[in-house]
């Protein structure tokens, strides 16, 4: 079965071509950034080259990259086959787009603006958008601190979101998580469903069909939520308030060894 990229392997990718591009343009910015990686003769510039070196400005090898992003994509494909998922996931790359929704992004974690504001001066939203550990470390690489992010009124529908951008979030509140697919990448590497939202305010959020599986949902608020097909099963559920909250969802608890998708099961595919 082909593996698709997932849209954070083509941001990657695409990141490289334009540097490819700019560098044969003689862009000083392309160029200073070759130099800092030791590279010197523009004329022999290659795609491969320039792959190595983006990767290496998101913190990461090109190899490491596309080894797990492949395995997140197993994973979705994976999800999908066994209909895990009301809504399958699937989402075309822009470059425009992800641009505007990268800057959203670097104002939203340096200054602490609501994520739904930053993108709204930008004309953006989030719908379909791999929040991927990948991107993490692209924007740790920019920031010196980064700071907890607010996707309070957000516009995320269908989105794709790792582990990693969810922990010590807050402000869920009034956002459109609808179908969103949250999902957790262990050291071994194993993909998994799951992310951690502890004390975590979802009230009055647009929550239909989310994939919340073996979620850390401890204290959690779901007031006024609608979660019309959310999957909540195996999650952690203790002291969680579902005051108001509208809609029939599944929850209980299950053996998931159907859910993990790791490199034994990619080999299979």
């Amino acid at each position: 079965m082909n593996t698709p990229d997932t849209p954070s392997l083509s941001i990657l990718k695409s990141d490289a071509e334009a540097l490819l591009r700019d560098a044969r343009d003689g862009c000083p910015d392309a160029v200073s950034r070759l130099v800092r990686q030791g590279f010197r003769r523009v004329e022999e510039l290659k795609h491969d080259t320039c792959l190595r070196v983006v990767a290496e400005e998101y913190g990461t090898t090109f190899a490491e990259a596309a080894h797990e992003e492949k395995l997140i994509s197993r994973y979705v494909q994976h999800s999908q086959a066994n209909g895990f998922w009301r809504e399958p996931y699937g989402y075309p790359f822009r470059r425009a787009r992800y641009l505007r929704q990268f800057d959203a992004l670097v104002e939203c974690l340096s200054d602490q603006v609501p994520l739904a504001e930053a993108a709204q001066k930008r004309g953006v939203d989030f719908a379909g958008f791999h929040f991927s550990s990948l991107l993490f470390g692209r924007i740790d690489q920019v920031l010196r601190r980064r700071k907890v992010p607010d996707f309070s009124h957000l516009q995320a529908p269908g989105s794709l979101v790792h582990w990693h951008w969810v922990l010590d979030v807050m402000k869920f509140n009034h956002a459109n998580f609808s179908d969103a697919k949250f999902y957790t990448v262990t050291v071994d590497p194993l993909v998994r469903p799951g992310g951690h939202f502890w004390v975590a305010d979802f009230s009055h959020a647009d929550l239909t069909g989310a994939d919340f599986r073996g979620s850390y949902m401890r204290g959690a608020k779901f007031v006024g939520a609608d979660l019309d097909g959310a999957d909540f099963r195996n999650a952690n559920t203790f002291e969680t308030d579902f005051t108001g909250s509208q809609g029939t969802y599944l929850t209980g608890e299950l053996l998931d060894e159907d859910w993990v998708v790791g490199p034994k099961k990619v080999s299979a595919c």
